[in-house]
């Protein structure tokens, strides 16, 4: 192999990753826009009409679990996800960034033993219907489960990576 063709892999699997990452941002997008219409339909039934429909309250509701984990799980970087940082920022960058990788071993290692058991809990609730729209429950919380997959990829992912940069702090001027 020629090491112009291992740039070419390494260039293809970089637009490979943002054509995935642009694909995850507009099914996000579309799981929004399921949530802000079956919204807006449950407020014109009730408000206009004088009749509600039940199936919008739950697929307005399914919707928002779909978009909470699907962002956190894939359009949501890992350095954007909230963190606290009272301890870590008191060392030097070393011991910095080997507190750093153990926290994401940790976090990775706790989604990790989790897994199987979510896993199961989802399959097993896939013989478990909600209540208007039919739907087995396991395919309501199925995200959850590419949720959590998702924190541990990225986790490691975080440990062979360095750190995104710290900000300096920000004085309270008035």
């Amino acid at each position: 192999m020629r090491s112009s063709d291992g740039v070419r892999l390494l260039r293809d699997g970089m637009h490979l990753g943002e054509r995935l990452s642009r694909w995850a941002d507009l099914v996000g997008a579309g799981l929004f826009a399921v949530l802000f219409l079956s919204l807006i339909l449950q407020v014109v039934r009730r408000f206009v009409f004088g009749a509600p429909a039940a199936w919008t309250e739950e697929l307005a509701a399914i919707a928002f679990v779909w978009v909470i984990f699907w962002g956190a799980a894939f359009t949501t970087e890992l350095a954007a996800h909230p963190s606290v940082d009272l301890v870590v920022s008191r060392f030097g960058p070393i011991s910095s960034r080997v507190l750093y990788a153990l926290g994401l071993l940790l976090l990775a290692g706790c989604f990790l033993w989790a897994l199987p058991g979510m896993a199961d809990y989802i399959f097993f609730m896939a013989r478990e219907r909600t209540p208007v729209l039919d739907l087995p429950v396991s395919c309501v919380y199925g995200v959850f489960l590419a949720f959590a997959l998702m924190v541990v990829l990225r986790c490691l992912a975080g440990i062979v990576r360095p750190p995104p940069p710290t900000r300096p702090d920000v004085s309270r001027e008035a």
